[in-house]
């Protein structure tokens, strides 16, 4: 089955939006209301509408009894790809993504927020546009704001509640990357002095990053030690 998904401040710009993703007319599919406004109305007054458009399949002529046709239907039931709502937290995704697209439409970003993954224990969802400076932040401090207001928020609309990861075009992929290299830098610094080092104004996450990051270097080990602002991680050689 083939089908795309369109948002829009009415109904009929979501469909056409559905449409051009597809590359067909309206008369090729069916569509399907996911989401109205209203569902977040009571937090921020403004909401979409969300569809889906499915493409018709022309109906196959019947095949003749006989060899060709055995086992036909089981090879399609097997190669059917899961619909959105069999995912896990299909809800939840939702949920965030709404909620999420309504704070970027507010914050008067052009952007537009999408589920790009989920598991058992969490929701990933990315914000993709031409600047994203503004819902990153410094040193994305905007942007763990937002994730925690579409966390809170989007958890109270479902029973079954998990982690919600908010990210701007990949931003956060590319600052592990780069908290990663700084920890093998610093492990390869302390490894050549023969000196522990340590790395100050970290935040707990990154931390926690640059101590995987460092686990299976057997040269060296890594701890934090301190409270609160004052915690630092310490890089250390094993001598």
């Amino acid at each position: 089955m083939e089908w795309a998904e369109g948002t829009g401040k009415t109904l009929e710009e979501a469909q056409q939006k559905a449409l051009a993703r597809l590359g067909v007319s309206a008369d090729e599919v069916s569509f399907e209301v996911l989401a109205r406004p209203g569902a977040f109305s009571g937090i921020f007054g403004r909401a979409e509408f969300r569809v889906r458009a499915v493409l018709e399949q022309p109906q196959e002529p019947e095949e003749p009894a006989g060899e060709e046709a055995v086992g036909t239907e089981a090879e399609e039931v097997g190669a059917r790809e899961p619909e959105p709502a069999e995912l896990p937290h299909a809800d939840l995704g939702e949920a965030a993504r709404e909620l999420l697209q309504q704070i970027v439409d507010l914050m008067g970003i052009e952007g537009e927020a999408q589920v790009v993954g989920a598991t058992s224990e969490e929701v990933r969802l990315n914000v993709v546009g031409d600047d994203m400076g503004l819902l990153i932040g410094r040193h994305g401090a905007t942007l763990d704001a937002v994730q925690l207001i579409v966390a809170i928020g989007a958890n109270k609309q479902v029973a079954d509640g998990a982690r919600v990861i908010v990210d701007a075009e990949d931003y956060r992929a590319r600052h592990q990357a780069m908290i990663e290299g700084k920890a093998r830098s610093l492990a390869q610094e302390a490894k050549d002095t023969g000196k522990e080092v340590v790395v100050p104004n970290l935040k707990a996450y990154e931390r926690r990053l640059m101590h995987l990051a460092l686990r299976g270097d057997p040269q060296i080990e890594t701890y934090s030690e301190g409270d609160g602002d004052d915690r630092v991680l310490v890089i250390s050689p094993v001598i």
